[in-house]
């Protein structure tokens, strides 16, 4: 006997800032441009203040998940989620895995870099790379957030190779995400997000429509070959002892031509 397939409900909620419901008729969307837009006596204008994007999936008997959230660079609202993510010059997404390994607790970030160059008809074009894949022992913070810190610190270093704005996509700590990004909170320890970053959420569970999903997969399984591959255990070469007491040992992967593909890794735009 077949098992009847469960039906997902999906949803999309776009939070807006309540000063328009006073100034605005009402609101149109732009399907050409994927965008919202308030009316006023006939006429277009953009909408005021920062909106919220969010796609959704209720299952049965189940609470609501969130599967992407972000807010745009440009200001403009938009009901496609991935059209947020080309407002900005640099997209970052980070993504650790922790296992317990012989009484130790051990972390793999990697780290992606995608900068939008443009998009066409149902496609979108980027310049990508694997940017970083590192390792740490017994980091005494949530793993997570420190592999946010880690990135961020490297590329505040080199800022002059990273201009404009940055979206740091990640998936953890979704109801952090305004407190970090009104920077109200530190993401780490005193370490508040620069100016000119802005967290956006993607959920691995999300489907192959959203570009937050594909690159969250993709660094999860990058970090995952490290332990697949017995890296931790097997190899200790560039191993070295941690400073300042958030961990015991970091190592750098430099040869990352071990890794997937981006392209390879079925998340193909």
């Amino acid at each position: 006997m077949k098992k009847t397939k469960q039906q997902h409900q999906r949803s999309i909620s776009i939070s807006l800032n309540p000063v328009n419901l006073q100034v605005f008729d009402g609101v149109a969307f732009d399907f050409p441009q994927q965008k919202l837009f308030g009316v006023k006596n006939g006429e277009l204008y953009p909408l005021i203040g920062q909106s919220k994007l969010q796609f959704k999936r209720k299952k049965l008997n189940a609470n609501e998940k969130i599967l992407h959230e972000s807010i745009s660079a440009d200001g403009a609202t938009y009901f496609n989620s991935n059209a947020p993510l080309m407002t900005y010059n640099h997209v970052i997404a980070v993504d650790t895995n922790t296992r317990n390994i012989q009484g130790s607790t051990v972390s793999v970030t990697a780290a992606f870099h995608l900068v939008p160059a443009g998009k066409g008809d149902g496609y979108i074009s980027a310049f990508s790379t694997l940017l970083s894949v590192f390792e740490v022992w017994d980091v005494v913070e949530k793993p997570e957030n420190h592999g946010w810190w880690q990135v961020l610190s490297a590329v505040s270093k080199q800022a002059d190779l990273y201009p404009g704005k940055i979206a740091l996509v990640v998936d953890s700590d979704l109801g952090e995400h305004d407190s970090f990004n009104s920077r109200e909170k530190p993401i780490f320890l005193d370490y508040y997000l620069p100016e000119n970053v802005m967290i956006v959420y993607g959920s691995d569970k999300g489907g192959p429509e959203h570009l937050t999903t594909k690159l969250i997969k993709y660094c999860h399984n990058t970090a995952d070959t490290v332990f697949k591959g017995q890296h931790v255990l097997m190899d200790i070469d560039d191993l070295v002892p941690g400073d300042g007491g958030l961990f015991t040992y970091f190592r750098q992967w430099k040869d990352l031509s071990i890794f997937k593909k981006f392209a390879d890794s079925k998340c193909n735009i």
